[in-house]
Order: C-alpha cells, then structure tokens, then sequence
C-alpha cells in the first residue's frame, strides 16, 4: 500500500507539472497578445483591481488610459515568470521595455474555462 501511495504522489507531481507548463505558455501568450490589443478589453475582468502610476484604479480607469495613450509601438516582454496558486489561479511577473519601461505583475483567475486578469500592478524601471 506505501508503495502505491508513493508511486501515486509522483505520477500525480508529474501530470500536475505538465498541465501547468502548457497553462503558463495559454497565460503568456494572453499577456503578449494583451500588449499587442493596447488595451484591456477581453484580457481583464470587470472587476480587477489594479495599481498604476496615480494610485488604485479599475476597469474604467484602466479603459481611458489605453484610450488616452495609443500606441503603434511593438511589445518587447522578458522575464515571464508564472506561479499557479492553484488550478484556476496563477501569479505573473515580467518586464516590458520601450517607451514605458516597466515591470508588471497580473494575478489571472480562470472564469468560465477563460483566464482573466483579477489584479494588476505596475511600477516603472530604468531604461
């Protein structure tokens, strides 16, 4: 019975793992799409919380901020790093250059077999 329980435990580690790494690759590519868009709408939930450059916004602040500042630019992204908190709950961090050098932080939920993002923040870096 110990042996079964062993043999279990690293059968479920491993499956567990490779779910995961194809989840991170999903949220990954959500985020540089979300770059792309230049704008929130389908990538963020209605009611994300998020801190920016003036404080503690939501999903209307974070709307006229993409709305006020277009842009053309391409997104350069590195350092992606994903943590699942759970099956349904991942934390994210990665860096963006460009004109708005900035590291960023997404906590993503899945919601109805669609990963959102729930929490954000963003606080600049040095070029």
């Amino acid at each position: 019975m110990r042996l079964f329980k062993k043999i279990s435990i690293v059968f479920i580690s491993v499956f567990s793992s490779f779910v995961f790494a194809g989840d991170s690759a999903e949220l990954i590519e959500l985020d540089k799409q979300w770059g792309n868009a230049g704008g929130p709408t389908g990538f963020v939930s209605e009611d994300v919380i998020a801190i920016g450059p003036n404080g503690i916004v939501g999903i209307n602040e974070m709307l006229a901020q993409a709305t006020a500042n277009p842009t053309e630019e391409a997104y350069v992204v590195s350092g992606y790093q994903v943590k699942f908190l759970s099956e349904d709950i991942a934390v994210m961090v990665h860096s963006a250059a460009g004109s708005d050098p900035h590291s960023s932080m997404h906590v993503f939920q899945k919601q109805d077999d669609k990963w959102l993002v729930v929490a954000n923040a963003s606080a600049p870096t040095a070029d």
